[in-house]
């Protein structure tokens, strides 16, 4: 998004009224701010259209219709907080569909968002393009620090026994609280030849108690996870305030105060408050 867009000053709006600086971002959690983040910049920059499906859910239109984006906090019909349709043609049905669930930070959908905007107003690749490029989307998890885990084949419950389900490449955060996984299925066809498809991706991450999870088909373009993959692996901090950060990921946060001048009001373990130390929230 342009830096001195609409769109892009309201989220900058958002951002600098958030008390805190919190990182990384996959811990962050959600933020009060609901679809704004994600919905100010495709309708104000890109002309996307909103609408709504009742209290709190918001419907993103792109200008040429062949995209749909949903956020669906109390919608009955669906399970995931987001949902990202793409179609070849108005008024087709999607040929893929990407899901977030409750809990994802509102920034790593913007990104996908973003990327996805820049395809279908032709400024990237084709958003129903079938590429498939490993290192382009792991390679950011790897500069910023996160290790490759050995990946496994396990049954996936075929009674004939001729279709595994392969975990191709598996990606841990630092900490060990994130994770991208692609998957592919490996198969026999009707040669008798070994066959490989690939199945998507998954990224995740948090604790039992609050995570969240995004699931891409394999007909989602890999360029388009990877705009998720490098916010992952980004330094920069997000911005909430103290009620957006869940008590069972606090401890694992690194926040300092958004106010300029201000020191860090915690540290990973640890924290501090207009200068006197307090005990951490362990």
């Amino acid at each position: 998004m342009e830096s001195d867009s609409r769109g892009a000053a309201a989220v900058r709006a958002i951002d600098g009224g958030k008390a805190l600086r919190v990182s990384p971002v996959y811990l962050a959690g959600e933020d009060r701010s609901g679809a704004a983040r994600v919905a100010y910049p495709l309708r104000d920059d890109f002309g996307w259209s909103m609408g709504s499906t009742g209290v709190a859910n918001v419907v993103l239109d792109s200008p040429c219709r062949r995209a749909r984006i949903g956020y669906i906090p109390t919608h009955p019909l669906y399970t995931s907080l987001w949902v990202v349709g793409v179609a070849v043609a108005p008024l087709h049905p999607f040929v893929w569909t990407a899901e977030f669930s409750h809990g994802t930070p509102s920034e790593i959908v913007a990104a996908f968002a973003e990327a996805l905007t820049y395809d279908l107003s032709g400024g990237g690749r084709d958003a129903l393009l079938d590429d498939r490029d490993l290192d382009l989307v792991i390679s950011p998890l790897a500069q910023a620090g996160w290790r490759e885990t050995h990946p496994y084949v396990g049954d996936d419950g075929n009674d004939a026994g001729t279709a595994t389900e392969a975990l191709r490449s598996r990606y841990v955060s630092p900490e060990g609280l994130a994770r991208t996984q692609c998957f592919a299925v490996e198969a026999d066809d009707a040669t008798g030849l070994d066959v490989h498809r690939h199945e998507g991706w998954e990224v995740a991450a948090g604790v039992p108690e609050a995570n969240w999870r995004a699931t891409f088909p394999a007909a989602v373009p890999d360029h388009l996870v990877a705009a998720v993959t490098r916010r992952l692996g980004a330094v920069r901090p997000v911005f909430r305030d103290e009620r957006d950060l869940l008590p069972e990921l606090r401890e694992h946060l690194t926040v300092a105060s958004n106010v300029s001048g201000e020191a860090p009001e915690a540290r990973r373990g640890g924290a501090e408050k207009r200068g006197k130390p307090r005990r951490s929230q362990s």
